[in-house]
């Protein structure tokens, strides 16, 4: 779709409109976090090096910018700093004298190598909020250890847990990345806060191994939440059910729905056998393989109207492109298309609304250093 009317995609008064961020990083956790900002405001500088992110070009492209860096790099401006240079990191510095947040996701030691240190950052500028993203920490045994999205899914159990007959499975679509990038953000906003009240910036540091141990836990670590506790892990049962023609996804979530569930496919009679099964994960293992039995001979259609006719949850599996198209994702404006320097892109805005406004991707992508003139540092005693 087009940009509607109540989408906000320029850069007029946003809920962090005056906030400026100076981001180092590549990848995907460091860029979706800075993107995540510059839809609510932020004015994000991208700090490139000569040549560029090197992330640019990675995977599906067009023109020479990748899809994946494209949508987590749009709504920025591009200068390009080499950091391996005492000028570089003097233009930094500059830049950072006057910045809001510094976000970076470079390995524990370079920032020291570099000479920017948070005792040094700290100097050039008491008020300024620096986010730290690393695989593992900045101390320990994996200190120095490669931290890439599915290696971390192999260390949390995700890889372990996400298998099935023994065969274990990554998680695809860089699930790590996205969630860290999702707490980056909401870290440097608790950072900002805390800011208002103390006028002191602060060093935010983020592991993506705690992340994710963060995350997953409440679901993933039922078996362990109990101290003592020391149950095998159950895979649970697949949701999603074979029709005639296709498949539908049910989630009944409690014995109400069940209920329903089970009269919609005509088979009221298994209640009380159902309830006489006392291990929650065998009952449920065992109405979704029932269930499934009865699915399997009629069509998709037919399921989707009877659970709509008994308020059954269930739904449709969709691919990519039905999604895009479905009527409600059409009804919420979860997607625009915008211009661009490489043409017409398609982005999705940012989830929440504001007062009823929906806030959109401000720009596209910047080229390769697009803003270097336009972005004229201001000097600070003793930063070079």
């Amino acid at each position: 779709m087009t940009v509607g009317a109540n989408v906000d995609t320029g850069a007029g008064d946003r809920p962090l409109s005056g906030i400026t961020v100076i981001e180092t990083s590549s990848f995907l956790t460091g860029p979706f976090a800075a993107m995540m900002l510059s839809d609510l405001g932020a004015d994000i500088i991208k700090v490139e090096p000569p040549g560029g992110d090197g992330f640019r070009r990675f995977g599906h492209n067009r023109d020479g910018y990748g899809a994946s860096w494209t949508s987590a790099n749009r709504g920025k401006r591009s200068i390009v700093i080499d950091l391996k240079s005492e000028a570089g990191v003097a233009r930094l510095k500059k830049l950072l004298s006057t910045a809001d947040v510094l976000m970076e996701n470079w390995r524990p030691r370079v920032a020291g190598k570099l000479g920017l240190g948070h005792d040094v950052l700290s100097k050039v500028n008491p008020r300024l909020i620096r986010l730290s993203i690393t695989g593992f920490g900045d101390s320990g045994p994996l200190v120095d250890a490669p931290a890439f999205d599915s290696l971390i899914q192999g260390r949390t159990g995700i890889i372990a847990a996400e298998g099935r007959n023994g065969d274990p499975a990554v998680t695809p679509f860089n699930m790590v990345d996205k969630v860290t990038g999702a707490f980056a953000a909401q870290a440097v906003l608790a950072a900002l806060y805390e800011r208002e009240r103390t006028g002191r910036g602060g060093h935010v540091k983020l592991p993506m191994l705690d992340t994710l141990g963060y995350f997953n836990f409440p679901d993933m670590f039922q078996h362990r939440t109990f101290d003592g506790d020391t149950s095998d892990w159950k895979p649970p049962a697949s949701q999603v059910m074979k029709t005639s023609d296709g498949h539908v996804v049910i989630s009944p979530a409690n014995g109400q729905q069940m209920s329903k569930t089970l009269e919609a496919i005509d088979r009221l009679e298994w209640k009380d056998e159902f309830k006489q099964i006392r291990d929650p994960v065998a009952m449920a293992n065992e109405f979704f393989r029932r269930v499934g039995e009865v699915m399997a001979t009629k069509p998709t259609d037919y399921w989707l109207k009877r659970f709509v006719e008994l308020d059954v949850p269930g739904g449709p599996v969709l691919s990519l492109d039905e999604y895009l198209n479905d009527a409600q994702v059409e009804h919420n404006g979860v997607f625009e298309v915008i211009n661009s320097n490489i043409g017409p892109l398609r982005t999705a805005r940012y989830p929440a609304t504001f007062d009823g406004r929906r806030l959109g991707a401000r720009s596209g992508p910047p080229a390769i250093g697009e803003h270097d003139n336009e972005i004229e540092p201001v000097a600070v005693e003793g930063a070079s």
